[in-house]
């Protein structure tokens, strides 16, 4: 099976899921996602390899990035104090568990829009949420508002770029696996962190 025939038969669910345990299971920092994923989908979208409407994209996308805050609201709000007293893992650093901490606290509640576009800060905000004395209405109104700019900007900019340049579709061989190996790329220097201590 080749890349695309690959993307066609599960890369539509591949990325949904993808974008959901982004901020849904705390394991963002492992998970090939972000920025790449989004605007890569746009442009496989925008290709024809993804064989779905833009507007399909766009609504799975968003609802996966709203049920995945959702949950990590849930996971602090359950267990957030446990967090803190958490020893490190591979996949699970404290120290950017204190980061979104503190990028909340002097942000307040504008830190659920922005934090979503600051790739360190985007898997741990919801649960830093939870451990707040924010309203679960208020978070979700925030995480809606972030999830549609964030979606709408990194899938729309990659469609344009496929739209514009059609002939890109030839190089799609090239683009795929560059991208992944970008997206991959935090997640190897974590394993590698881990190691060495």
């Amino acid at each position: 099976m080749d890349t695309t025939s690959l993307i066609e038969w599960g890369g539509f669910l591949l990325i949904v899921i993808l974008i959901f345990a982004e901020t849904g299971l705390l394991i963002g920092l492992v998970v090939p996602g972000g920025e790449t994923l989004v605007f890569t989908a746009g442009l496989l979208v925008s290709t024809g390899t993804l064989k779905i409407p833009l507007a399909v994209l766009l609504v799975a996308l968003i609802i996966a990035s709203i049920i995945g805050d959702s949950s990590g609201y849930y996971i602090g709000k359950k267990f957030g104090k446990k967090l803190y007293n958490k020893e490190d893992t591979w996949y699970f650093k404290k120290k950017y568990l204190h980061l979104a901490t503190d990028y909340f606290s002097k942000h307040s509640k504008a830190a659920i829009i922005f934090g979503k576009f600051l790739p360190i800060i985007r898997p741990f905000s919801p649960v830093v949420s939870g451990t707040t004395d924010i309203k679960f209405t208020n978070f979700m109104f925030l995480t809606v508002t972030a999830s549609i700019l964030y979606m709408c900007t990194f899938a729309l900019a990659g469609y344009l770029l496929g739209s514009q340049f059609p002939a890109i579709k030839d190089y799609l061989g090239w683009i795929l696996p560059i991208s992944i190996i970008v997206a991959l790329i935090p997640v190897i220097k974590q394993v590698r962190k881990a190691k060495d201590e």
